[in-house]
């Protein structure tokens, strides 16, 4: 039945008019949500398939969305990768997956490919601010919107970053801890940093600074987790630990445990993000959560506002608080 069905018959069949749901499938008008569930409901009962060739010869349109990625194994990307496949597959667009494997020079290359694939727009978080530069970006003929790692000037949603670096400080101040270790997951990017300047501006103003040798930075990556070892050989020893992301926490969790130390009774830890694999430790981890859902739905609903011609303001960045999360990894000093 798929083959012969048009527009009109699932307009029929979910009783709304025609251009509604034109409207649903192109993302070019806000559309309810129990009004896109119904539509929805009628294309799969009828089969309705988009013929997007012929979509896309009328309106100069693919239906196609790039989505690059600095590293999709990290499970934070891939929560927010999820979120924006899901908002985009709702309106009838499809997401073209680029991993850039944090390299800058790849980084560019999938840039170039999806402009020359005619996406109708990319949504991107960077590399880094060494990934691609500032000039190949302006010279991009799609739009683009930024999540996560916002670039000034540009259409971006980002999480308070500095709040959020606050929040896990002030936790560990409110606790009694004055003895602090960092372990800082790629330093040089933007948002790690505010992270970085949000705690110890925090920690500062708690009386109990954080001392320049108690900070190790390296890559997003478990293993970096492993320097706590070297923050455990400090005299004296840091009551508790600050990972900037949990994928750091993970493997600063499995080294602590290995070293024989107990969490949280010999060292506190916190992440940041609330991937979902920090609730599943034991104890489950203390963490910064970042709304993943809502920093891709916002991004894409951004993107498709762009693309519907919706006009914005010159430096547009929508900005997500964060919200603290304790759980068993952290308790008072002893």
């Amino acid at each position: 039945m798929g083959a012969n069905v048009t527009i009109r018959d699932v307009a029929r069949r979910a009783g709304v008019a025609v251009g509604t749901v034109s409207h649903h499938l192109n993302g070019s008008a806000p559309v309810a949500a129990k009004t896109a569930q119904r539509i929805q409901r009628a294309i799969e009962s009828l089969g309705f398939r988009v013929d997007l060739g012929a979509r896309g010869l009328r309106s100069r349109r693919t239906h196609s969305i790039g989505l690059v990625l600095p590293n999709i194994s990290n499970p934070f990307y891939a929560e927010i990768a999820c979120a924006i496949e899901r908002a985009l597959w709702e309106k009838g667009f499809q997401t073209l997956l680029c991993d850039s494997s944090q390299d800058a020079e790849r980084e560019r290359m999938h840039l170039d490919a999806l402009e020359s694939r005619r996406v109708d727009g990319i949504l991107m978080i960077r590399t880094s601010e060494r990934g691609a530069g500032r000039r190949h970006i302006d010279r991009l003929s799609v739009p683009i919107v930024f999540v996560d790692r916002g670039v000034e000037g540009k259409h971006s949603v980002t999480s308070d970053n500095r709040m959020g670096g606050a929040l896990a400080a002030r936790h560990l101040v409110d606790l009694g801890h004055r003895r602090v270790g960092i372990l800082a997951g790629e330093s040089g990017v933007g948002n790690v940093r505010q992270r970085l300047d949000g705690f110890m501006a925090e920690m500062e103003r708690g009386g109990a600074p954080v001392r320049e040798r108690n900070v190790i930075s390296g890559p997003q990556a478990i293993e970096h987790g492993y320097a706590v070892a070297d923050l455990m050989q400090r005299r004296p020893r840091p009551t508790a630990v600050f990972a900037t992301n949990d994928v750091v926490a993970i493997g600063a969790w499995r080294k602590l445990l290995e070293l024989g130390l107990r969490i949280p009774q010999d060292v506190s830890l916190v992440g940041f993000d609330d991937i979902e694999m920090s609730s599943l430790l034991f104890p489950p981890l203390t963490t910064v959560r970042q709304e993943k859902a809502a920093l891709g739905r916002e991004a894409t609903g951004l993107l498709l506002r762009l693309l519907a011609g919706e006009r914005h303001p010159a430096h547009p960045t929508l900005v997500i608080p964060p919200e603290l999360v304790v759980r068993g990894s952290t308790g008072p000093p002893t």
